[in-house]
């Protein structure tokens, strides 16, 4: 027991010495340490606040259309008898799982063949439209876990006195309210937080001029003083609802124990489901396709090859950090749910770094590790592995946590009486048992460490082949047809991936039944 306690803090040592300490050395020194600190200062002008306050109205929209639409799918998909609503909950997440700058190109593509024009989507609606669809998926897992939560004998009592639609408004919604705030904070810490896609459409907003200042005109402090503008708003919002965001069921895997009572679904319901993916995923994949084999297949072919190299390294790093991600989270969670040990600090640290702007967790890496003793780290893919650790391990953190609470402690506590040592349990006893939380988190871990572009477009060293990065450069100049074409490839093969994860997983799911019989 002494190594596993012992193991629990050489995990939060080693988090601390390579991902928090970077990104406070940083501020420190920024602050404390920074001859051109008044300089920098006097150059926060009214135009800088305006230009964040422009970033806080734009996030703050996406966030609440987000919210709104996904509050409506999610109480479809988890409290109405809809026909698969497996398969949908599954085909409603895609596009969290796709880069944001491939739907970027495919709704820039489709406003081109409708109207002609580039104007209207290379602003800032643009922005909302792509950064919304992206999000939509999230509140949809925020808010499904906390329906999927509510247990029906609150319905049933509920219903016997009142009707439908009374029951959701003064009954659903408000116990659902902390996952409403919660998904609407998120997602806004998201958007305020994206660099790909105000960059693709070149709307100027707070993370695109960050990047700016320290990639193109080298004023590195001012860069950062600029940023800590950001961090403070984020941090504002998370104190505020700090209790639930730490806390809270969401990003659950399962919900057992519950009984959910279900409504009917209607042919309305089912079209709004429908509508949403043909709008969310099905007319990007199409509008992409199109484009790329619009003079036959020849683009297409050019930009696999142009891809080709990046493939490997692109897998390696995002399956070391997958891996990475899920040590860490899976020894928060031990520790938290079945040693009753207080790991608040290691989860906040995760929730610190997993809400700091990617522009602003790039600088922090660079500046710490750009020193001849670290050049290893500095001029290798381990900057990037560490970055996709950092910014993703408190998804996973979360996701085996809730899976974890889910399990009775009687069973942890009768294994201990037996005499069962603590890799046993945690091998022979958990593992199985909570294998499809590891393989959701896994496989959310790799898919958002595969397309990251924010974190990897400000770390990765030269010479590097990362698949994003290739994408993204090479969009810059490219005919229309190659650049559809590279995205088309990349959607296509997230989705491959998404397929083979959910084929991997059900053949696991039918062996364990079958072991069990």
């Amino acid at each position: 027991m002494k190594r596993i306690f012992s193991f629990y803090n050489l995990i939060l040592a080693i988090f601390s010495l390579f991902i928090v300490l970077p990104v406070l050395y940083t501020f420190f020194s920024a602050i404390f340490f920074n001859n051109s600190l008044n300089d920098d200062l006097s150059g926060l002008d009214i135009s800088s606040f305006i230009l964040l306050a422009k970033s806080v109205l734009i996030s703050a929209f996406i966030a609440l259309i987000s919210t709104i639409i996904g509050t409506v799918l999610a109480f479809i998909l988890y409290k109405t008898r809809i026909k698969y609503s497996g398969f949908l909950k599954i085909i409603v997440l895609m596009p969290l799982f796709i880069s944001p700058y491939i739907l970027a190109v495919a709704w820039r593509d489709f406003f081109f063949i409708a109207f002609e024009n580039l104007n209207l989507i290379s602003s800032y609606l643009g922005v909302i439209i792509v950064l919304s669809t992206v999000f939509v998926p999230l509140s949809i897992i925020i808010i499904g876990s906390a329906i999927a939560n509510i247990s029906s004998q609150i319905d049933e009592s509920a219903i016997m006195i009142t009707d439908t639609k009374t029951l959701i408004r003064k009954i659903l919604l408000p116990l659902i309210k902390p996952a409403l705030l919660s998904s609407f904070i998120l997602i806004f810490i998201f958007s305020i937080s994206n660099f790909a896609v105000p960059a693709f459409f070149g709307v100027k907003v707070f993370t695109t001029e960050i990047f700016t200042q320290f990639s193109a005109f080298y004023r590195h402090s001012f860069a950062i003083i600029q940023s800590i503008l950001l961090v403070v708003i984020c941090i504002l919002l998370l104190f505020s609802e700090r209790k639930y965001i730490a806390d809270a069921p969401f990003f659950s895997i399962g919900s057992k124990g519950v009984s959910i009572r279900k409504f009917e679904s209607n042919y309305f319901l089912n079209s709004m489901v429908l509508g949403w993916i043909i709008i969310s995923i099905l007319l990007p994949l199409s509008v992409l396709i199109s484009q790329s084999f619009t003079n036959g297949i020849q683009a297409f072919v050019d930009a696999f090859y142009l891809l080709l190299p990046t493939f490997s390294y692109s897998f390696f790093t995002a399956i070391i950090a997958a891996v990475l991600i899920i040590i860490i989270g899976f020894t928060v969670a031990y520790y938290n749910v079945w040693k009753s040990k207080n790991t608040s600090i290691f989860n906040w640290l995760l929730l610190l770094i997993f809400t700091i702007p990617s522009t602003v967790y790039g600088i922090s890496l660079i500046k710490f590790y750009n020193h001849s003793a670290l050049n290893f780290i500095y001029a290798s893919y381990a900057i990037i592995i560490i970055a996709y650790v950092g910014k993703f391990s408190f998804i996973a953190t979360k996701i085996i946590t809730n899976s974890m609470k889910q399990l009775p402690k009687s069973l942890y506590e009768s294994a201990v009486i037996q005499g069962t040592s603590s890799w046993s349990i945690v091998f022979r006893i958990l593992l199985p048992i909570l294998w499809p939380a590891f393989f959701a988190a896994f496989m959310l871990s790799f898919i958002f460490a595969l397309g990251e572009l924010g974190i990897t477009i400000m770390v990765y060293p030269p010479g590097t082949e990362i698949m994003p990065i290739k994408v993204f450069t090479i969009m810059a100049n490219a005919p229309q047809a190659i650049t559809a074409s590279m995205n088309l490839i990349v959607f296509s093969l997230t989705l491959l991936l998404i397929a083979t994860f959910s084929f991997i997983a059900k053949l696991f799911q039918n062996k364990s039944q079958y072991v069990n019989n």
